[in-house]
């Protein structure tokens, strides 16, 4: 029984020095607890410790002692830490969903240390650290933007407002280049090279289906050229400036703009995209318009000025102009430009007229000759009007006639002579006798139907044909031919002057298809002097029955009406008051007036 009471005692004994000795270990742990609990000292020296003096009533006690391993520095604190070089300047980084993420995703041995504080709004943190930016997005998480990605939004976050917040994680698109979008662009990594769009260069590179679009990858990121900006892509370039914003060249505008000087050249940058219109393609730059032909692929341009606002007043490339047939060219005193419905033509004084095609080309052929234009070309059932400096035109079916002030009608004789209806010829007399009293006279001494005009270098037939020498538009009554004499003098030969002839009466009737067409012989005497001048009279006479126009030979009046002469060949005044009345009788007979 002894026994087994000492037993019982021995037990409630163990049961003491087990309960005293839970009882210290309690006290111990909360002993320790409430030491570990205690605020640790901080540094007023260190980096950390003088930042940490600045923010104490944001970041709260310190829960441990300043320590640096491997050239880190740290201290805790109730709301943030702050790290710092162990030779460098000192960052916070604070509670929260940054300070989370960056332990989730292996502290600043992973991402370095903060080069910035915090930035951004209370729903969307973010800071920067040495090897990557974490952006917190309220409850969608954080995003790592890190590596040369990183590198790259930060060399370019001073750029118009920077690349912004990442709108996602890194990821690789279907041709396997990294890519990263931004609020405010996008980062391509190719060949190890990140390479950014910023801003509206960035947008335009969107709207154009990004990489996946006809401008493709960035080849370089942009590039400052003055005050403005400009990237270069696979498939073309995007320029920007204040002034313009940003709009992009692609092919097949790009060679066309970069051989005109591209940016520093007249077209200066693009103001806008290109654009579909009928017939073609366009694009506008600010200093003209670039055009291409669907028909030929041609790309021409229209560049800043009078021509350029006149053609856009006509309605541009869907007006009655067309697209541009060739770029502007400078001329003697002025520069024209054609289009595929006709050609403007400017002149510093007189302004921008709208030529026909056919019509610049005889201006082109002759400038000096018309002068400049005063008007646009107009069409009526005449034929294309045209009213120069120098003179009134009509253009119909390629013949080029003269609009006299005085109308041609029925009551209008057209002359075309020689030295015989200088004055107040026997010509002229005999035409205002017939019945026409308006005359309309182009008379030039030592002519023929083949001896040259003085100053056109050709006869009649072919001044005439060629447009050198211009008929008055109109309805005459008649048309009467006095030549030949000048051509016997040459000593042209009757079947050279009758093939002339014949090409002459050709022009007359086609402009004249209402009148009647005479043609007179060569006036001379009856003595062996003038025999050439008779057989030529003879000659233009038959070959005038022959093609059907009314003829009148002069052969002998000289010698026949008794007229005087000034000297071998024409008359004095009073000669040709002579003959006047003889030839009025014969031309109202031939008229049958």
């Amino acid at each position: 029984m002894r026994s087994g009471g000492n037993a019982a005692r021995g037990l409630r004994v163990l049961r003491r020095v087990l309960g005293t000795a839970a009882l210290v270990a309690v006290l111990a742990g909360a002993g320790l607890l409430l030491a570990w609990q205690l605020p640790r000292p901080v540094s007023e020296t260190s980096a950390i410790g003088v930042l940490w003096h600045r923010h104490s009533d944001e970041l709260g006690a310190a829960w441990n002692h300043e320590t640096c391993t491997s050239g880190v520095c740290r201290q805790d604190y109730r709301d943030g830490t702050i790290y710092a070089a162990a030779q460098g300047f000192a960052h916070i980084v604070r509670a929260g969903a940054v300070g989370e993420a960056l332990d989730e995703r292996g502290g600043v041995a992973a991402l370095g240390l903060p080069i910035a504080e915090q930035s951004g709004s209370a729903d969307r943190p973010w800071q920067a650290f040495q090897r990557a930016g974490v952006f917190a997005n309220g409850d969608d998480g954080t995003i790592l933007v890190r590596g040369a990605l990183w590198q790259s939004w930060l060399r370019y976050s001073q750029e118009r407002g920077g690349l912004g917040f990442p709108k996602g994680a890194e990821h690789k698109d279907r041709r396997g280049t990294v890519v990263q979008e931004f609020v405010n662009g996008t980062i391509y990594v190719r060949d190890g090279r990140a390479v950014p769009t910023v801003s509206d260069i960035a947008e335009i590179h969107r709207r154009a289906a990004g990489a996946s679009g006809p401008l493709g990858y960035p080849k370089g990121a942009q590039r400052a050229v003055g005050d403005r900006l400009v990237q270069e892509f696979e498939g073309g370039e995007v320029w920007w400036s204040g002034g313009t914003g940003a709009a992009s060249v692609q092919p097949p505008f790009l060679t066309a703009y970069r051989e005109r000087g591209g940016a520093g050249g007249a077209l200066g940058l693009p103001t806008a995209e290109a654009s579909r219109l009928q017939g073609g393609t366009m694009q506008p730059f600010q200093g003209g318009v670039l055009y291409r032909s669907d028909s030929d692929g041609a790309i021409l341009a229209t560049t800043a000025g009078d021509i350029q606002k006149r053609y856009e007043e006509l309605g541009g490339p869907e007006g009655e102009l067309g697209l541009p047939a060739g770029d502007k060219v400078d001329v003697s005193g002025g520069r024209y430009q054609a289009f595929s419905g006709g050609v403007l033509l400017w002149h510093e004084g007189s302004g921008v007229f709208r030529l026909d095609a056919e019509n610049f080309a005889i201006w082109t052929a002759d400038p000096a000759r018309f002068g400049w234009p005063a008007k646009d070309s107009w069409t009526d059932d005449r034929g294309a009007h045209q009213d120069w400096e120098k003179a009134r035109t009509v253009l119909r079916e390629g013949r080029l006639l003269t609009v006299p002030s005085t109308p041609v009608d029925a009551s209008t004789a057209v002359l075309l002579c020689d030295s015989q209806c200088g004055g107040n010829s026997w010509i002229e007399q005999g035409a205002r006798g017939a019945g026409f009293p308006n005359i309309v006279k182009l008379g030039f001494g030592g002519s023929g139907y083949l001896a040259p005009i003085s100053g056109l270098g050709a006869g009649f037939a072919e001044s005439v044909s060629r447009n050198r020498l211009l008929l008055p538009d109109g309805d005459p009554g008649v048309v009467i031919v006095t030549l030949g004499g000048n051509d016997a003098a040459l000593r042209r030969t009757t079947a050279e002057v009758a093939a002339a002839e014949e090409q002459l009466i050709g022009v007359l009737r086609e402009a004249y298809p209402n009148a009647a067409i005479v043609v007179d012989g060569v006036m001379s005497r009856s003595d062996a002097a003038h025999a050439a001048r008779r057989e030529m009279d003879a000659a233009v006479t038959e070959q005038a029955r022959q093609l059907g126009v009314h003829a009148i030979s002069v052969a002998g009046w000289v010698s026949d009406y008794a007229a005087p002469q000034a000297d071998n060949v024409h008359l004095t005044q009073a000669g040709h008051d002579r003959i006047g009345p003889h030839y009025a009788e014969a031309l109202r007979a031939a008229l049958g007036r």
